[in-house]
């Protein structure tokens, strides 16, 4: 990614068809500065990752009602503003990985202390974590089963793992696709922030960003509603940073039409590269 790539990026939620609240969140934006967190911003957010880091975050509340709520703001707001004071870790991709996991920490911690609270016992998170580095990386950190994706080439890849016992059969190819969407554990969870009953040790890693790159966080709303492919296929659509909004609201709208049993929860980024030519703004594939 060099300087002359901008990263658009944007966010978008919907409550879905049978709950009475809304548990995810999210937040898209540069750390201590301008960003959108759960209402759209009135178009996508252009930064260069070159001038500072950038976040990606969404979170889904585990624990009901209130309680999962609160937790999934929490896990959002307490790692954007961790993130805020570590700048000059966010400079490379090693500093901003290490930095990623301790903010998560730090916010899980916060979390199991209100859950002591009346009212909040057994209330959790997930959390999809991703920062844009000045060196031209995005570092990625996970909790739960809200999912990373990068859409690049024509191709969907998800660079995060569910930290589900059906996530892992899924990963380990002895399910498919549909076995884990009718599998009776489908909705348990082993690694959440809060998580009192096994250690929290969240997944990390390194990606390129090249030209033309999409990435979506998104929660398990989007997809369980939605198949792999029909993901692909939407944002197969996006060219140009005005089409980030449409593609958020196909592809939430498409979710909660096919099911919309959950929350529904997806932010983007798209990586574009301005090009002087009659069409202005180009996807371009590095």
């Amino acid at each position: 990614m060099d300087d002359q790539t901008l990263l658009h990026v944007d966010g978008f939620t919907d409550i879905g068809n049978r709950r009475q609240n809304n548990e995810d969140a999210w937040w898209a934006g540069r750390p201590g500065g301008e960003h959108a967190t759960m209402e759209p911003s009135a178009k996508a957010l252009p930064f260069s990752a070159a001038a500072g880091p950038v976040l990606l975050l969404v979170s889904d509340g585990v624990g009901g009602a209130e309680a999962g709520e609160v937790a999934s703001h929490m896990a959002v707001s307490l790692v954007a503003e961790k993130l805020a004071t570590a700048a000059a870790e966010l400079d490379s991709a090693a500093g901003a990985r290490a930095s990623l996991v301790t903010a998560m920490r730090e916010a899980h911690h916060a979390i199991l202390a209100k859950a002591d609270e009346a009212g909040f016992d057994g209330m959790g998170a997930t959390l999809s974590l991703l920062c844009f580095t000045r060196d031209g990386s995005a570092c990625w950190a996970q909790a739960g089963d809200s999912r990373i994706y990068v859409f690049r080439d024509g191709q969907l890849n998800q660079i995060s793992r569910d930290h589900s016992p059906v996530g892992r059969l899924k990963q380990q190819g002895k399910i498919t696709e549909a076995e884990a969407r009718k599998h009776p554990a489908r909705n348990q969870i082993d690694l959440s922030m809060g998580d009192r009953l096994n250690a929290f040790e969240p997944d990390a890693g390194i990606e390129p960003v090249k030209p033309g790159d999409v990435f979506l966080l998104c929660s398990d709303g989007l997809s369980d509603g939605l198949w792999d492919h029909e993901i692909a296929h939407a944002l197969a659509g996006l060219h140009r940073p005005e089409d980030v909004r449409p593609t958020l609201r196909a592809l939430v709208e498409g979710a909660k039409t096919a099911s919309g049993r959950d929350n529904i929860t997806a932010v983007i980024a798209f990586a574009a590269t301005a090009r002087k030519s009659s069409g202005g703004w180009r996807r371009i594939f590095g």
